[in-house]
């Protein structure tokens, strides 16, 4: 390690002094010129590193100081977070016995607090859907308060909940009136005065109105009731509420007027029966037609003969019986056998024109319902088919042809019935006219059997 060092120092002075040389050439110096400037810088150098200890020595000490202050302030952050461990470990069991001791004063209330609220949400509910809400809006921020409150109930509260529950019991059961918006089925809005029946209808004029609880409007139904149920309406509206009107009340609170809506009318009944049941009711038509004509012709007919059967002494031909009396009467000089052939003539005529019309309107009566047969085969038909195509997912698709099935059997039934009964009521109409006719025929032939039988007595 010697030997290594001694080379390094010889090597350093050989150096320098090559540097020495270098500088002496480049200087042209003497060498007391260069060692003057030598322990001058030797001097300065001294100076410098002494300045540079003094401050390092005095950064030192302050970095020591910083560091004792730091460890004094970690001290008392330290002793400062003891205390606070201290205090919050307190604290918490004081939180855990005052928890401990509110729950047993709370006692009921909590069942309290829960009952509350379940009424509340309740009231809430049937407020939003009332009829009363809509004359006072301000109810719904009242109850909505009181649902959303999360601490336990005050007595005022309480007293209010129990107001809103009492208001609506009581206007529950009243009529009043207020102006209101209106929507028609178009769209287009009116003002216009709406009274309330209780919770359960609105009216304005003759004309129901729906209630949208969601965006608070009144609508019109876009197909109102029948005529009589809209009528009560209007006398509703036009009467003073002192006074006692008759009026059609909706108890499922506009359920059952919006099915009305939905309700398709008679014409649409009958739509719905399609070919087969507008071929029903042309049939029914011209079936009906022909009754009535013919009821009409032996309405006439049989009170011609009741006529002619208070005066047969004069003959008259506007009916049966006069044709009959007046071939008696212009042929009663000729034998029994020419007379009684010539009235059986009339007689037979005339019953074939009285029943005229009957076989027609039995043939329709059977008709009728085998069309109503043949529409209920035609719309089973149509509905397996949409059963074939789209399966049993969508009932809507198979509507239709049950829908044509049972209205053309309802068509058919509704068109034999009334035909059947008036073809029994014309016969028995026919059946008296022809024994009134063949009682009188039987009486014409003793008159003139009764007079031959004179003559020969005379004779």
């Amino acid at each position: 390690m010697n030997t290594i060092n001694g080379q390094k120092t010889f090597k350093t002075l050989v150096m320098c002094l090559a540097l020495f040389l270098v500088i002496t050439v480049q200087a042209q110096d003497s060498p007391l010129d260069i060692l003057k400037k030598i322990q001058e810088n030797r001097t300065e150098e001294a100076i410098r590193n002494q300045e540079r200890e003094s401050r390092f020595r005095s950064e030192a000490d302050k970095q020591t100081s910083l560091m004792r202050r730091a460890e004094a302030e970690v001290a008392a952050k330290e002793s400062a977070r003891r205390k606070l461990q201290l205090e919050f470990d307190k604290n918490e069991t004081l939180l855990a016995d005052l928890e401990s001791k509110l729950d047993k004063r709370i006692g009921d209330l909590g069942e309290l607090f829960g009952v509350f609220r379940q009424v509340a949400d309740d009231t809430e509910t049937m407020i939003y859907d009332s009829l009363i809400t809509l004359e006072k809006p301000d109810r719904k921020a009242s109850i909505s308060r009181l649902a959303e409150s999360t601490e336990i109930p005050t007595i005022p509260q309480m007293r209010e909940l129990w107001s809103l529950l009492i208001e609506e019991a009581a206007l529950s059961g009243q009529t009043s009136r207020f102006s209101n918006e209106i929507v028609k089925p178009d769209g287009n809005k009116y003002s216009g005065e709406v009274i309330r029946v209780g919770t359960f209808n609105a009216i304005t004029d003759d004309i129901y109105l729906n209630y949208f609880s969601e965006n608070d409007q009144l609508a019109e139904l876009a197909r109102q009731p029948d005529g009589y149920i809209r009528s009560s309406a209007g006398e509703m509206s036009s009467t003073e509420f002192e006074k006692s009107v008759g009026f059609y009340l909706d108890p499922s609170r506009g359920a059952l007027l919006g099915l009305i809506v939905q309700s398709p009318s008679l014409l649409e009944r009958i739509e719905q029966g399609r070919v087969v049941g507008y071929a029903i009711l042309v049939l029914t038509l011209i079936g009906m037609a022909l009754v009535a004509q013919r009821l009409i012709e032996l309405t006439r007919l049989r009170m011609r003969i009741a006529k002619q059967l208070n005066d047969l002494d004069s003959p008259r031909p506007d009916n049966p019986l006069g044709r009959i009396l007046t071939a008696y009467y212009e042929n009663r000089h000729l034998n029994l056998e020419t007379i009684k052939s010539r009235i059986e003539e009339i007689v037979y005529s005339d019953i074939a024109e009285i029943k005229k019309g009957l076989p027609v309107i039995k043939v329709l009566a059977a008709i009728a319902p085998l069309m109503g047969l043949l529409g209920t085969v035609t719309g089973m038909i149509g509905t397996f088919q949409a059963i074939t195509l789209f399966g049993t997912g969508d009932p809507k698709l198979m509507a239709g042809g049950i829908s044509q099935a049972l209205v053309t059997t309802v068509l058919g039934l509704c068109a034999a019935i009334p035909l059947l009964l008036s073809h029994s009521l014309l016969s028995s109409q026919v059946t008296k006219i022809t024994k009134t006719l063949g009682e009188q025929f039987l009486s014409v032939i003793a008159t003139k059997v009764k007079s031959d039988t004179n003559q020969e007595a005379d004779a």
